[in-house]
């Protein structure tokens, strides 16, 4: 039997987000999924919100409408994901089902996909399964483990944004031509080397980091699995070799007194700047303001600000992640180094502060191999294809129908 693709514009899709971000968040969200709709006929995304944010049904173009869960508490947004996702595919018709994790939002998947027979696409965007630093954690994780397991046998495509996760993934029993690595896109047309005149010497005043001395940078969400402690502990060492160096930690740092705490303790208040979460439009002239970035994360899925920063043309320091491994190649585009291991991670950062021309070199390899693999909108057609494809299976069983003994020939 021939497999059947639906045409990518007469494509309706119901995805199960985590968060109300397209509406509320930081970053390209909005973009990226205004992006993905204007590719298909419609998107439905349904995505986790509390209740006291008090968000409704919201058109944002003629393709895409978001739907808050208004969830009373965060246990009960798989229930009313359900529900609103059963109000959607009773009234249009929907060809594919998408979630973006393999636990909250890919239960709920799976129950509209059971109810309605419609085929499910499950994506991944970390590096969760047999992850001991994950399942560690928070208590929850073991259980959730276990219901991930068990959700994605489910599924009917399965899109992880690394090949160390693809491979637990088959591993597991699912079968290899389902399971896909497909990164999340960045539009990195405005990540460039090329800054306004005197962007980085304003910047630089505004924080208060003398011209021409070195910088150090860090861009996210201090979250655990983030390891800012090893970063700091490493830059310490980097000042004991260039006693100018600054380090520069982007994000909401307000619940993370301890790092606070850890700067005065290795006396670096002086030379450790925390600007507070900035803007992603602004993000790019944090990036070309550095010699090097740096990323310390126990575990990670991909990493996209480790892709921005290559794109404006910076060499990349980060631990041997899934996602780090992903996007750097070792020793070209950047340094790879041992998790937890902030000796190490100084000892790669001292090495290109120590040959500029290295670093240079490196960053112009690193904005030359992520345009290329990470190309916005080749990544944006192949979600789009991964759904087409997920969609096809809804045809396949169709004609299975039709056609028993055919089905058991096969």
């Amino acid at each position: 039997m021939s497999e059947t693709w639906p045409p990518a514009e007469s494509l309706n899709v119901v995805m199960i987000a985590l968060g109300d971000e397209v509406l509320t968040g930081w970053g390209d969200t909005r973009e990226r999924h205004l992006d993905y709709a204007e590719r298909i006929a419609h998107l439905h995304m349904i995505g986790y919100s509390p209740h006291s944010r008090d968000l409704h049904q919201t058109p944002l173009s003629d393709h895409l409408t978001f739907y808050p869960t208004r969830s009373l508490t965060r246990p009960s947004f798989i229930w009313d994901a359900v529900r609103i996702g059963t109000q959607i595919c009773r009234s249009q018709h929907i060809d594919v089902i998408t979630t973006q994790d393999p636990f909250t939002t890919g239960l709920a998947g799976l129950l509209l996909k059971w109810r309605f027979k419609i085929p499910l696409d499950l994506q991944n965007h970390s590096d969760f399964f047999d992850n001991k630093y994950w399942l560690a954690e928070k208590p929850q994780y073991p259980f959730l483990h276990t219901l991930g397991k068990w959700v994605v046998r489910g599924g009917d495509t399965h899109r992880v944004l690394n090949h160390e996760e693809r491979s637990k993934y088959i591993r597991m029993g699912i079968r290899a031509e389902r399971v896909i690595v497909l990164s999340t896109p960045v539009r990195l047309s405005r990540f460039t080397p090329e800054a306004a005149a005197g962007e980085s010497e304003v910047l630089r005043a505004s924080l208060g980091i003398p011209p021409d001395t070195p910088v150090v940078l860090w861009v996210g969400n201090p979250v655990w699995f983030k390891r800012i402690p090893i970063l700091i502990d490493a830059f310490a060492q980097v000042r004991e070799m260039y006693s100018d160096a600054h380090l520069v930690v982007v994000g909401n740092f307000a619940d993370r007194q301890e790092v606070r705490e850890q700067v005065q303790h290795l006396e670096l208040t002086d030379c450790v700047h925390f600007p507070g979460k900035a803007d992603h439009e602004a993000l790019p002239a944090y990036y070309r303001l550095c010699d090097v970035y740096a990323h310390s994360s126990i575990y990670e899925g991909l990493g996209k600000v480790m892709i921005e920063a290559a794109a404006c043309g910076k060499p990349v320091v980060a631990t041997r992640t899934a996602g780090g491994q992903e996007i750097i190649l070792d020793g070209e585009t950047g340094l790879l180094c041992e998790p937890e291991n902030p000796t190490d991670v100084a000892a790669k950062i001292n090495s290109l502060l120590a040959d500029p021309d290295r670093a240079q070199s490196m960053g112009r390899a690193a904005r030359l191999h992520v345009l290329d693999k990470f190309d916005h909108t080749r990544n944006l057609d192949a979600v789009i294809h991964t759904w087409r494809h997920t969609a096809s299976f809804d045809r396949r069983t169709r004609s299975a129908s039709l056609h028993p003994a055919r089905e058991g020939q096969r």
